[in-house]
């Protein structure tokens, strides 16, 4: 004789559970997975290292330049490839008066191009190129994301250069 699996429960998931773990991994996805995954900010952080690390290289480069010249003076006008600019103790100042209409540090020596807008006064210029932005004044260069001076958008690499020191910093609290 033989007995009869009625009674025998058949192995696998239920319909309902599936649904309930979809249901519960579409929910951490969308409340958990933004936290974790900020790819946006992550691109703004590389990008504004990135030209950092382009000014440090750019600066140094252009100093070797003025020691090779010997041309380590004040207010010193070396001829460049990119052109005539105005070097302070080996240094490329962030506006260079040497020239007419006035360089910029950033847009003379990383050759940016294509601005959607400029808004320049006696002392100062902000130029957009889309989301990236670039200010310069006499006493600094920075470039990255926000408006005005970038400084109070907190994404940013500047050059500051005065008659007695040069420094970079990065800022990146408001990437």
């Amino acid at each position: 004789m033989r007995s009869s699996n009625l009674f025998v429960k058949p192995s696998g998931f239920t319909l309902i559970e599936l649904v309930v773990v979809i249901i519960i991994l579409g929910i951490l996805a969308v409340v958990a997975a933004p936290k974790f995954i900020n790819l946006s900010r992550d691109a703004k952080v590389s990008t504004v290292e990135s030209f950092l690390g382009d000014m440090k290289s750019m600066t140094t480069m252009l100093h070797m330049t003025a020691q090779i010249d010997g041309k380590l003076g004040d207010q010193v006008t070396i001829e460049t490839d990119y052109g005539n600019y105005e070097f302070w103790r080996g240094y490329p100042e962030n506006k260079s008066e040497a020239t007419n209409p006035n360089m910029y540090f950033l847009e003379t020596f990383f050759g940016l191009s294509g601005a959607v807008s400029e808004t320049k006064t006696n002392t100062s210029r902000f130029v957009s190129y889309g989301d990236l932005n670039v200010y310069e004044d006499n006493g600094h260069s920075r470039i990255g994301y926000g408006t005005g001076t970038l400084a109070a958008d907190e994404c940013y690499a500047d050059y500051m250069h005065t008659g007695s020191s040069e420094s970079f910093l990065i800022n990146t609290d408001g990437c």
